[in-house]
């Protein structure tokens, strides 16, 4: 099957096979940004099932940004723990890629300072009880730019094989190329293609900073379901200008890649939708069409068993990233690669208890998830 075969990346890199965990957002670092054990030990054993690679959870970039209690790439204080994980994420020899992002006007209150929280424009997200933020200057963007491109460098010191860019689920990238929280009427908005200079500079930042013998993906929300937001012919415009800068992935974020439904900005897992203009083609399909094979594309979104990542190679990806189902299941792709699927578990125990220690899943991301109710089932 092809999902089991190797991949080679236009940098060179390879893949043993086409299966990449997803990022997944721990909540469980250090205060000051640096990785705690418990969550090494989450992403090792993780690993260790011998995926073709892993990709982090998303590292800050700039203090101002953080959304959560995350990792980050802010500064050279980070190198040590970047390591660390780096390491971690190669337990059986899979690479190692550090996803990155800002998080806008969805950066938490708490952890920054509301006087701190800032975007494109001030316009509120969204989410119950956001704070509308100020409009960034433009030498803020330019500065904000410039700290993808360090974060990249320290990545490529840390030993990373690359870096995922996180220009999806309504974080600061996303916010740029989105009509509905980017009001600017400069270089960076106004119209489609001005919506578009800052993820494209970001991704030039990026991809200058690893040079060429490192992965540069980049994860994309296909489009947005939210009222007056960007369409799919939006963001096939904007991957295939992305796809132009010989990036390595271009990653298709998706709720579940069957259904077309990508992560709502009110994070409500309802299964509601917001407006009935889904695509009538699946956007993997589209963006595959698009890309035309200049960057590999990476499907997520409900792959629970090898024949649903086969599925999404059949629309059209190239790689398939397994989130919810390796955190319910550590041991998962072993589990799929030795056609013992039915003792894949389906969902998180009841006991709390029994969930972190039986699972390896750090105390303040367990919480994180069960805040989250209908995104992981429970037994």
């Amino acid at each position: 099957m092809v999902v089991w075969s190797p991949f080679r990346f236009n940098s060179g890199l390879k893949m043993a096979n086409r299966f990449a965990i997803a990022p997944l957002t721990t909540d469980s670092s250090h205060e000051d940004g640096t990785a705690t054990e418990h969550e090494l030990e989450f992403v090792r054993r993780r690993a260790a099932s011998g995926f073709g690679a892993a990709i982090s959870s998303a590292a800050y970039v700039e203090q101002d940004g953080r959304s959560w209690q995350g990792i980050g790439a802010a500064h050279d204080g980070h190198l040590s723990s970047l390591h660390r994980l780096a390491e971690a994420m190669r337990a059986a020899g899979g690479l190692a890629i550090l996803q990155i992002y800002d998080g806008g006007r969805i950066a938490k209150p708490e952890l920054i300072g509301e006087q701190c929280l800032r975007a494109p424009s001030a316009v509120a997200s969204l989410r119950p009880g956001a704070k509308t933020p100020r409009a960034m200057t433009a030498n803020e963007v330019e500065s904000l730019i410039a700290n993808f491109r360090e974060a990249a460098c320290r990545a490529r010191k840390a030993g990373f094989d690359g870096v995922e860019i996180h220009g999806a689920n309504h974080y600061a990238i996303h916010q740029f190329f989105s009509p509905r929280a980017n009001h600017r009427v400069d270089h960076w908005g106004g119209t489609l293609s001005k919506r578009m200079n800052f993820p494209l500079a970001v991704a030039q930042a990026v991809r200058d900073a690893l040079g060429p013998k490192l992965i540069a993906g980049f994860r994309v929300t296909p489009f947005e379901s939210e009222a007056g937001g960007y369409t799919l012919e939006d963001a096939k415009l904007l991957c295939h200008e992305l796809a132009g800068l010989n990036l390595d992935y271009i990653s298709v974020s998706l709720d579940d890649y069957r259904s077309s439904r990508p992560m709502r900005e009110t994070r409500v897992y309802d299964g509601a939708v917001e407006r009935n203009d889904a695509p009538a083609e699946n956007p993997i399909t589209e963006f595959a069409r698009v890309i035309a094979g200049r960057s590999a594309v990476m499907a997520s979104g409900g792959i629970r068993t090898c024949s649903d990542a086969e599925g999404a190679i059949n629309m059209g990806a190239d790689l398939v990233a397994v989130g919810r189902a390796v955190v319910v299941d550590p041991e998962w792709l072993c589990k799929v690669r030795s056609k013992r699927e039915a003792s894949i578990l389906a969902g998180l125990p009841k006991d709390e208890l029994e969930i972190a220690g039986a699972l390896s899943i750090p105390p303040r991301m367990l919480d994180y998830l069960l805040s989250r109710p209908g995104w992981i089932p429970r037994l």
